[in-house]
């Protein structure tokens, strides 16, 4: 059975905020792209929800990489069987304000 899917609003401008990057600086195709990776993984996680590691930042969030650039982080609770998708983060980004940055989301 598959897990219900929901978004923090943060993970929400997170995700847009990268359409509109890729959109502006690339064009349709590499945004559509991620627009499917990002689906395709949402997918997978909703079936198989501990197919990730947890994370070293907060133990009960786990990282889902979707491109070399961008990771996707997500926090499952088995009880409601539903997956929050948290935030989306670029990973050139310093790994060290990783804990803050998942802080902020709206959780």
């Amino acid at each position: 059975m598959a897990y219900r899917i929901t978004w923090t609003k943060t993970a929400r401008n997170d995700y847009f905020g990268i359409i509109d990057y890729l959109l502006g600086k690339w064009g349709r195709r590499p945004a559509g792209n991620f627009k499917t990776k990002v689906s395709k993984q949402i997918e997978l996680i909703s079936r198989m929800p501990k197919l990730y590691a947890k994370t070293e930042a907060r133990e009960n969030i786990r990282r889902c990489i979707i491109v070399k650039q961008v990771s996707m982080y997500y926090q499952e609770t088995e009880i409601d069987e539903e997956i929050i998708i948290v935030r989306f983060y670029d990973n050139r980004k310093d790994s060290s304000q990783l804990n803050n940055v998942l802080n902020e989301s709206d959780l």
